[in-house]
C-alpha cells in the first residue's frame, strides 16, 4: 500500500459519493455583492482536494473556487509487521459559504406535490436578503451527507473501515471554542481505514 495512492484513491471516492450529490453556494468575487439582495451567487458541487485546500491562484482549472470544499487528511497512521495489517485515521475537513437567505433560497409548499417544493421567485424574491448567522446548516448538512455515506458502506475505494473504532465529528474549534469565521462555516468527521500490509523482505528472498 501507497500513502499517495490510498488518499488519492480516498479522495476520489468522496468527490463521487459525496460532493456529487450536493450543491452549495460559492462566493462571489465581490465580497461586498455577497449582501446584496439583487447579486447572481452560483450553487456547484463542492471541489475534493488531498491533504490540503490550494489557494485561489493555484486552482486547478476545474475547480471554480476553494470554498465550497472537503479537504482529505491522513491524521496518522500505523503499521503492524506482526499481523500483517496497518491502518490510517482519515479526517475530512468540510467548508460552506453563506451570508444568509437570498429569495431563490426560500422554498414553497407545493399544493400538487409535497415531495417537490416550489421555488420562491419575481421581484419581491429578488430583492430579498436576510443576513444571518444560519449558514452553518451548509456544513453541517454536508458533513450529515458524508456521515451517511461512509456509514452505509464497508469500504471505501476498497480499503475497509475499521468499524471497531467510532466516527467522531465536529465543528472547527481553536483552544476548545468555535472560532467566528462568518461567512465561512466549516465542520470534520474521522473514520480509520485498514488495509493489508504485503512486503517482500528482502532477507528472505535468497532462499526462496
Amino acid at each position: 500500500m501507497a500513502v499517495t495512492h490510498l488518499l488519492d484513491e480516498v479522495t476520489d471516492w468522496v468527490r463521487q459519493n459525496i460532493c456529487s450529490e450536493i450543491m452549495l453556494k460559492v462566493p462571489p468575487s465581490d465580497d461586498e455583492a455577497a449582501t446584496d439582495a439583487g447579486y447572481e451567487y452560483k450553487r456547484i458541487h463542492p471541489a475534493a482536494f488531498t491533504l490540503f485546500v490550494p489557494a485561489k491562484d493555484k486552482m486547478p482549472p476545474s475547480v471554480l473556487s476553494p470554498i465550497p470544499s472537503v479537504c482529505v487528511r491522513l491524521i496518522d497512521g500505523s503499521d503492524n509487521l506482526a499481523t500483517d495489517t496497518g491502518t490510517v485515521q482519515i479526517q475530512l475537513n468540510f467548508s460552506a459559504w453563506s451570508t444568509g437567505v437570498h429569495g431563490k433560497d426560500v422554498v414553497l409548499p407545493n399544493p400538487d406535490n409535497a415531495l417537490e417544493p416550489l421555488a420562491w421567485t419575481g421581484e419581491e424574491a429578488d430583492a430579498f436578503f436576510r443576513k444571518s448567522g444560519g449558514g452553518w446548516r451548509d456544513a453541517w448538512n454536508f458533513l450529515d451527507l458524508a456521515l451517511r455515506k461512509v456509514e452505509s458502506v464497508t469500504n471505501i475505494a476498497g480499503y475497509v473501515i475499521d468499524r471497531s473504532v467510532p466516527v467522531t465529528f465536529g465543528p472547527l474549534a481553536e483552544q476548545e471554542s468555535i472560532p467566528d469565521f462568518y461567512p465561512f462555516w466549516f465542520s470534520w468527521m474521522q473514520f480509520t481505514l485498514k488495509y493489508p500490509i504485503i512486503r517482500n523482505i528482502q532477507d528472505v528472498q535468497k532462499f526462496l
